[in-house]
């Protein structure tokens, strides 16, 4: 190709270097037609020997006019004369003017010519001999003139062809050598033509050659732009697999997205360089971290501060191993955290983090609740029994090292059930906080539930310090509590219970001091007691008694007695009280004062006492003269809130009228102003029920009470009235009771009236009426009608 071009170069010289040759030659041409015209057509030489011929044959015809016979005549020398003026034109005009301005005699001469020709115009208009004379005089003088003017021309015309000779003689050698080198040039043009020829020949074999591969590459190129369109199609439909891969890919990043940052836990996804691929909202916002610094490829290092860096140190080291762990952390900010953590093949970690302090602090508050009484924050019974079963196992075999106390709250039972739950509880958290004062330090009190509590005393206790802690129990429990603007007095009974000795185990050491508090209650009220063998026989005793109880009421071994009331002043039967019995099979009779208290204890009395009520009615709606029957009721019946329909159920089941059902009340029951208890009683005593206050005197503020509840009945205790006919205070007491129920318009019956001495003595102070041995004890339904007509006949024998 670089010879081609080199080629193509000096063709592109030779053809200018012809161009330019034949455009000199063309002038070369052109100039020597000038010399040619100049010499030919315009030549001076000639042009002045013309002139002078001319002259010289106008004279001639103007001389030949003068003569008769010649036959010259006007007309030719007229055109004569004309053919001169025409010369006179050509030497004013031209080359030959250039000629004439050389000189000053030959423009002198040309002038003088043509003032002549001038001055001879009219002597040639009017043709004369004599006018030819003077023709030829004036064009004489203009002979020599114009022959002079000749040969100056004729030798500059020689100078002048000398020198276009010699100019001539130039120019073809010039255009020889011209020729020659257009013929050199022609020469070297074909060489380079038939070289060029010979380079395109072969430019055009390797064209073929290139062709053909060309070809096979344009082959190669359709068959690799086939494939690369096959491939296209292809990548196409993967590039359409990848865009809906895409929108796929991006639903499941919004998906996950959404799933990340709602989730309640937190999520850390790191690297192997531990630097954060992932995190969502919930770990920024568990931890504090702005999302501009938790952005993909931060550096756990530069995000982690002092709050959770030891954090971090403990999952780089958990991560560095092939397990995975949960665990839980306490951050600086006291703030704990539940993490997750799953090592990853490249060093990292994908954990969760979940915010476990409100669930931790629930757990610990519900674990100290499962093991603190709720009221007074002691320890309870599940407590208790670890401390003694770690006891236990501290002191392996030893006799005394450790002893249980146990103890319940006397009349809590009812300072509960009369002054409410509410002064209940206050005056079991006073109790704790007393007890807790009346131990040693390293003792522990706990409350077992209701006003059951224990003491595990250890330090290998003698018994004499023993005493001194059951001592100093019993007395600060015996001492009044002050409680709502109340002093509330209650008391309590401990029982001992030594380690080992006692008892290897919590059971057996518990149960021996609850039959030690028990033998201690049964001696009587304040007082501790050390747990005895026979003690258990007692224990079994009573369990036996309230299994037997359970079993009476199914058996139908309870039976109600009645005892009358007789008015004093009619002396007649008015009301009989109802009275329940239990005649065992084995033991026969068993008192009421034995196992009522049972029947409380164990809530049997509220379905017994429904079952003496509806045996009451049942045998009062049976009794003549409208004799009301007395039920006794306990505060554990009044508590029931279904008690009053069971009264209406009573009495519509038996079709005793209302006012013939008299309620006993105890004062314990009444101490209180217990609202649900008093809206039960003026509930009954709206439907016409009557109401009585039992036992009056023997309580606490009795008089109080009369105040709160518009009773229909005081009975007084049988205590003021045994003794009244010999000890004044007793007579005192039941006369102002009988002139107090006088003056509230109340009915006053005397109990345990038993001789005719107290009969006089209670009638003498005004009481209503009277029950009591001296009518008639207690006797069975069937037996009253014997009553009737017994105390019929004392009355009329009165």
């Amino acid at each position: 190709m670089l010879k081609m071009r080199k080629i193509e170069t000096l063709l592109g010289a030779v053809l200018v270097g012809l161009v330019l040759s034949a455009l000199y030659v063309s002038s070369l041409i052109v100039e020597q037609q000038n010399l040619i015209r100049q010499t030919a057509r315009y030549n001076v030489t000639w042009l002045a020997s013309q002139s002078v011929v001319e002259l010289q044959r106008f004279q001639e015809r103007v001389a030949s006019f003068s003569i008769p016979s010649s036959k010259v005549d006007a007309d030719e020398i007229a055109l004569r004369y004309q053919i001169l003026l025409n010369r006179l034109s050509l030497l004013s005009s031209g080359e030959f003017e250039e000629f004439v301005n050389q000189g000053a005699d030959r423009r002198a001469t040309v002038d003088e010519f043509r003032q002549a020709l001038a001055e001879i115009e009219p002597w040639v208009d009017h043709l004369t001999p004599e006018n030819a004379a003077r023709i030829r005089a004036r064009l004489a003088p203009l002979d020599q003139k114009m022959s002079s003017l000749a040969a100056a021309a004729n030798r500059i015309s020689g100078d002048q062809v000398d020198g276009d000779q010699r100019e001539l003689l130039s120019l073809h050698w010039f255009f020889s050598g011209i020729i020659v080198t257009l013929v050199l040039m022609s020469l070297g043009l074909v060489l380079l033509l038939h070289f060029r020829n010979r380079l395109l020949n072969h430019a055009h074999r390797e064209m073929h050659v290139l062709t053909d591969g060309l070809k096979e590459a344009k082959g190669e190129l359709e068959r690799a732009n086939e494939d690369i369109s096959s491939k296209n199609d292809s990548l196409k439909n993967q590039n359409e697999m990848l865009v809906l891969r895409d929108i796929e890919l991006r639903t499941q990043n919004q998906r996950f997205d959404a799933a990340l940052n709602n989730m309640s836990q937190g999520l850390l996804l790191v690297d192997g360089e531990h630097r954060l691929i992932v995190c969502n909202e919930r770990f920024r916002q568990m931890f504090e971290l702005p999302a501009s610094s938790t952005k993909p490829g931060a550096s756990l290092t530069t995000v982690a501060d002092e709050r959770f860096a030891a954090l971090l140190a403990h999952q780089k080291a958990i991560a560095s191993g092939p397990r995975s762990a949960t665990f839980s952390f306490e951050l600086a900010a006291g703030t704990v955290c539940s993490v997750s953590q799953q090592p990853m093949p490249d060093g990292g970690w994908v954990a969760t983090y979940e915010d476990v302090t409100e669930r931790r602090r629930s757990e610990e508050r519900i674990a100290y609740m499962a093991h603190h009484d709720a009221l007074t924050d002691l320890p309870n019974r599940a407590q208790f029994r670890e401390h003694l079963e770690r006891a236990l196992e501290l002191h392996q075999g030893e006799v005394g090292s450790f002893a249980v106390l146990y103890l319940d709250l006397d009349r809590f039972k009812t300072v509960n059930d009369t002054l409410g739950h509410e002064l209940g509880d206050a005056l079991l958290k006073s109790v704790s906080v007393r007890l807790k004062k009346a131990v040693r330090g390293s003792d522990i009190v706990s409350r077992f539930g209701g006003d059951e509590f224990a003491v595990l005393c250890r330090g290998y206790p003698d018994l004499d310090e023993l005493r001194r802690i059951a001592t100093r129990i019993v007395e600060r429990m015996g001492q009044p509590f002050r409680i709502a603007g109340r002093d509330i007095r209650i008391g309590t009974c401990v029982g001992i219970a030594l380690a080992i000795k006692d008892g290897s185990d919590c059971d057996s050491l518990l149960r021996h001091a609850d039959m030690a508090m028990y033998a201690a209650k049964n001696t009587g009220r304040g007082t501790y007691c050390f747990y005895e063998a026979p003690m258990e026989e007692q224990i079994d005793a009573r369990r036996a008694l309230e299994d037997a109880l359970r079993r009476a009421l199914q058996e139908n071994e309870l039976e109600v007695y009645y005892q009358p009331i007789v008015n004093l002043k009619r002396m007649e039967i008015v009301s009989f009280e109802a009275l329940l019995r239990w005649t065992h099979p084995v033991r026969g009779a068993i008192s009421p004062a034995e196992f009522i208290p049972v029947a409380e204890e164990t809530g049997l009395i509220v379905t017994i006492g429904e079952w003496v009520l509806r045996r009451a009615c049942a045998d009062a709606a049976q009794w003549p003269n409208g004799t009301r029957v007395s039920v006794n009721l306990s505060a554990v019946q009044l508590r029931n809130d279904d008690f009053a329909q069971i009264v209406f159920s009573a009495l519509a089941a038996s079709q005793l009228p209302a006012h013939r059902l008299e309620l006993e009340i105890t004062e314990s029951v009444l101490l209180q102003d217990s609202d649900a208890t008093l809206a039960v009683l003026h509930q009954l005593r709206r439907f016409g029920i009557r109401t009585c206050m039992d036992d009056f005197g023997t309580g606490f503020s009795s008089l109080s009470y009369l105040r709160s509840f518009p009773f229909d009945k005081i009975k007084i205790d049988r205590s003021f009235v045994k003794d009244m006919h010999v000890q004044e205070d007793c007579r005192a007491i039941v006369t102002s009771i009988a002139h107090l129920g006088q003056s509230l318009n109340m009915t006053t019956t005397a109990e345990g009236v038993e001789t005719r001495e107290q009969l006089e003595a209670v009638m003498a102070v005004g009481c209503t009426e009277v029950q009591g041995y001296y009518f008639g004890p207690p006797t069975p339904a069937a037996d009253v009608a014997q009553v009737f007509s017994r105390l019929e006949k004392m009355r009329l024998a009165a």
